[in-house]
């Protein structure tokens, strides 16, 4: 109707709607086609006033007649930062030609006769390394390699990485292709019945094995880098570090959000859900940039781009990483004590938390909106990070335990040990660690059978217990399948995770996060009418929004990503350059016994002995 109504002159439609008042949110809509003349919002106020009163009866709640004219709301003009927007990338498209001309031309050399075998940050000025950071040629080269660099161990990661960003997409493609209009309200339930339905809630731990790598990797290379320094460090610059590689890409996610999407398609619904979002951004744009958009607004509704949560609390979990870390390599016992802690303690909130107000494990139902009090929070979040960092640290002693005799004998290279030599042993741990994973995800279909979306229709102790122990159990899990691949056991496993087809895929993992909600909002609130809803269409969708993220996440990624990488390591902080020892003279350096090297003296490259440093042993 939404399409024949606007499409005649003297007719236009109409969005009438019964919110609810304080949060604004739409409970029922009705379309209405009436005569061009009656456009006015007083004309259909009553009707719509009507509709809120008869439907807040039976939601038992009071709701708020509204009106809107989606078709005048699609035809304003375009805002002043959706030029902003369009201005920024032509800009970056010009830096990408002017980047391709400083690679293949003399411009930007510091000197004319130079040698042009030198590297290219040796012989251009820092501008021009600007320009040629942005270069696509160059870009794609890297972005596109299967090479893979340092330890082999780790390649299992990009699987995992991959495959866990593939789950996220296919739970909220599920999710929110379930917000639109449903022309099959009454048995569209009947997806929770679906043999591969059981996975999709579990969708909800997937974003935890995300908190576990980024555990993981954080304290081993914390740990690799600061060990043998007793734990002192640089802190305000690794922390700069990790703030430079997060913002840029979410600076575009925002500017997008807020002033491009919301331009880019039609429908009864479409301005209506990103002026929803663009009015949050307004007020609270900021918070995302200084990542604590998960603590205010305190609403997880009102966040500006809502999944953005998860950055937020990754930095603030990065931000008290470093003092444990300078814990570990004073004292590996204190180390290991401080991050126990932190995960009993998470998981004593989450358990309190639902117990008193008696939430369900979707944390919907209860006494208070479970999701602004837990989903969301670094207190309910923080134990799989912490479960990581224990495979962070262990797996930091099986790597440096030849550099580091003190490691040796450790508990962690005890186990790997016994992994190596035992096959049956491995075998075993990654068994019951698919068995823990399994046992919190698959019981959420059942609930999801049982209770729909509605309050909770388990027990209070059930869910108390679920809460309790679910997500810091399930990446256990997750990691008992890892650790023995460490050691290259399980190598069907360690194969396929792995595999050189995961390693551009996962290269692209960040934007593919940061993007395919913008794709999926963008496709599911085009709908001009109710949709059918069951398990064969969903798959569609989420398969389809995977494949798009992906793609779109190429270009993307060489233009708010890679390029400022680059200028990290070609301007902000060059590689120092080796100095060059001449033969036989080594009167500018300190030589040193080192008792791992069998008494022999050795000369030290550089001052910072450090997991990348190299050593020119003297006989």
């Amino acid at each position: 109707m939404y399409e024949s109504c606007n499409a005649d002159s003297d007719f236009e439609y109409a969005l009438l709607t019964a919110k609810i008042p304080a949060a604004g949110a739409a409970v029922v809509s009705l379309g209405v086609c009436g005569p061009k003349q009656c456009s006015a919002r007083d004309n259909y106020l009553p009707i719509s006033n009507l509709l809120a009163e008869a439907i807040s009866v039976v939601v038992g709640m009071p709701l708020e007649g509204d009106v809107e004219f989606p078709k005048q709301m699609s035809s304003s003009t375009i805002s002043a930062g959706s030029w902003v927007m369009i201005f920024v990338t032509a800009a970056i498209f010009f830096m990408f030609i002017v980047g391709i001309v400083v690679q293949f031309t003399k411009l930007g050399d510091i000197r004319r006769d130079q040698n042009q075998d030198l590297k290219i940050e040796d012989r251009k000025t820092k501008l021009a390394l600007v320009f040629y950071s942005f270069n696509p040629i160059v870009n794609v080269g890297k972005l596109f390699t299967v090479r893979q660099s340092g330890d082999d161990r780790l390649a299992v990661l990009n699987g995992v990485r991959v495959l866990s960003i593939c789950w996220v997409v296919v739970g909220h493609a599920f999710l929110f292709g379930t917000l639109v209009p449903i022309g099959n309200s009454s048995t569209y339930q009947n997806l929770y019945k679906g043999a591969l339905f059981g996975l999709i809630p579990g969708g909800l731990f997937a974003v935890d094995s995300f908190f576990f790598l980024s555990g993981f990797l954080t304290c081993f290379i914390l740990a690799a880098k600061l060990y043998p320094k007793k734990g002192l460090g640089n802190f305000p610059l690794i922390i700069f570090h990790r703030y430079y590689r997060l913002i840029f890409p979410l600076v575009f996610i925002t500017g997008s959000a807020m002033f491009v999407f919301k331009y880019l398609g039609d429908g009864p619904f479409y301005r209506r859900s990103w002026d929803n979002m663009t009015n949050s951004c307004n007020s609270y744009w900021w918070t995302n940039f200084l990542f604590i958009n998960n603590l205010h607004p305190w609403q997880m509704g009102k966040e500006c781009i809502g999944w953005v949560w998860y950055l937020a609390n990754d930095f603030q979990f990065f931000l008290i990483t470093p003092p444990i870390v300078f814990l570990y390599c004073r004292n590996r016992k204190l180390g290991y004590a401080a991050v126990v802690t932190l995960i009993v303690l998470s998981m004593l909130v989450n358990g309190v938390v639902t117990a008193v107000y008696n939430l369900s494990v979707t944390l919907a139902g209860g006494e208070i909106n479970g999701q602004d009090v837990l989903y969301s929070k670094p207190w309910a979040r923080m134990g799989a990070y912490f479960v990581g960092a224990v495979f962070g640290f262990s797996y930091f002693e099986l790597v440096l335990k030849d550099k580091y005799p003190e490691l040796k004998h450790t508990l962690a290279n005890a186990m790997y040990e016994r992994f190596r030599t035992s096959r049956l042993l491995s075998l075993g741990v990654a068994a019951i660690g698919v068995g823990l994973t399994a046992i919190f995800v698959f019981p959420l279909r059942n609930y999801f059978i049982d209770c729909g979306q509605g309050d909770n229709c388990w027990s209070r102790f059930a869910s108390t217990v679920y809460n309790l122990v679910s997500r810091p159990l399930f990446v256990l899990g997750f990691g008992m399948v890892l650790l023995p691949t460490f050691v290259g056991r399980l190598r069907v496993v360690k194969n396929f995770l792995a595999s050189t087809s995961f390693v551009v895929l996962a290269r692209l993992n960040y934007m593919v996060y940061m993007n395919h909600l913008l794709f999926l909002l963008w496709f599911v609130n085009d709908f001009r009418q109710a949709i059918y809803i069951n398990n064969l269409n969903m798959w569609f969708v989420s398969i389809g929004t995977i494949a798009v993220s992906f793609i779109f996440a190429v270009p993307m990624t060489l233009m708010w990503e890679v390029p400022f990488m680059n200028i990290e390591k070609y301007i902000l902080f060059p590689a120092k350059k080796k100095p060059v020892k001449p033969e036989n003279d080594v009167g500018q350096y300190e030589l040193k016994k080192g008792p791992a090297d069998g008494g022999r003296k050795y000369i030290p490259y550089n001052d910072d002995e450090t997991l990348d440093s190299k050593r020119k042993l003297v006989e």
